[in-house]
């Protein structure tokens, strides 16, 4: 029997690791609940976004507290932290970069009040490793001659890209200068995926697809923008790029294995999830036990379908539907009759 069928009833089956959120803010605002946090951005020497690395939230004694990765516009964060000082540690394992760490510290002053840190991460470029021919995960170098007045606006954009509609007008501003902008295209279009305006995206991304036919980001959030509106095939596509262009991307593996499964092509989804698994043996990522799951499962494979989701629970102790799992497990490994 099927059983990951009711399972995906009830479980979350979309990709949900493979783009972030940008913020919490609204929520918090909703609750009055007022949250410590740790949040910024990561950009590579040129000043864009890096997108798929570790960050590390560690105590004072270098120990590790939490892990993230920062998702397709570079940002990250860590939320719900007590008060204390930090060290937050960029790992640029894969890369073509030097390792990042700087240390932080939250301040509550009121009882029951809050702090909040922003941190801009600049990496650097490790010239051992590029020299060598390492092969990074970072975004292939774009060079454009960009009218200054468009380049200021970008940037007066970018830091005003949380202030509600400001920095999305200033970056509007600097298209209606050169409406080729590539970085100003590619930001407007992966910001509107993590807001989760997926059709609002899809104009922007494929501009910048147009201008720059190397952008792993972009394709990365046209895949996942165009699997929110149910456009299989220009989702598959964009993800089979994204792959191409960063091979090394766990969560762009992830991705494109997930929309191979909901395809029905069965032996190259497996084939990129256990890509995507191998990629993430050291820090493994819970959903891709998940859909190796329900891979197996629709291949009649059950006894890998519970071995992959007793990995998954190790990896989510905390799983909300923990009970099914458990019980799901024990119905996949009783033997067929």
């Amino acid at each position: 029997m099927k059983w990951l069928t009711t399972l995906s009833q009830i479980a979350l089956l979309g990709v949900s690791v493979c783009f972030a959120a940008p913020s919490v803010k609204s929520a918090n605002y909703r609750s009055n609940v007022l949250i410590n946090r740790i949040e910024g951005m990561v950009w590579d020497p040129g000043r864009r976004p890096v997108a798929d690395v570790y960050v590390e939230l560690q105590n004072e004694n270098y120990s590790t507290i939490s892990r993230t990765r920062t998702d397709s516009t570079g940002r990250f964060s860590f939320i719900g932290i007590q008060s204390g000082r930090y060290n937050v540690k960029v790992l640029t394992t894969g890369t073509n970069y030097i390792e990042y760490t700087e240390s932080v510290e939250l301040v509550s002053v009121l009882r029951g009040g809050s702090d909040s840190v922003y941190l801009d991460i600049y990496l650097k470029i490790d010239k051992r490793k590029f020299n060598s021919g390492f092969n990074g995960i970072s975004e292939v170098v774009f060079v454009q001659e960009v009218p200054e007045e468009a380049r200021r606006l970008y940037k007066k954009g970018l830091k005003d890209i949380n202030d509600g509609s400001k920095g999305f007008d200033e970056i509007e501003q600097a298209l209606r200068v050169f409406p080729e902008y590539f970085d100003a295209l590619n930001t407007l279009g992966c910001e509107y995926v993590a807001r989760k305006e997926y059709q609002k995206s899809l104009a922007y991304l494929i501009r910048s697809i147009d201008v720059n036919q190397r952008s792993f980001s972009s394709f990365y959030a046209l895949a996942y923008a165009c699997y929110e509106l149910n456009h299989r095939p220009e989702a598959l596509e964009a993800a089979r790029a994204a792959t191409v262009l960063q091979p090394t991307s766990v969560n762009a593996q992830l991705l494109y294995g997930t929309l191979l499964r909901l395809d029905g092509s069965y032996e190259k989804a497996e084939k990129v999830l256990l890509e995507g698994k191998k990629l993430s043996k050291e820090r493994s990522v819970p959903e891709i036990h998940w859909q190796l799951a329900l891979l197996y499962n629709k291949l009649g494979r059950n006894k890998e379908a519970a071995d992959e989701l007793e990995e998954y629970l190790k990896l989510q102790p905390d799983a909300p539907n923990k009970k099914e799992i458990q019980g799901l497990i024990a119905k996949l490994r009783r033997p067929s009759k």
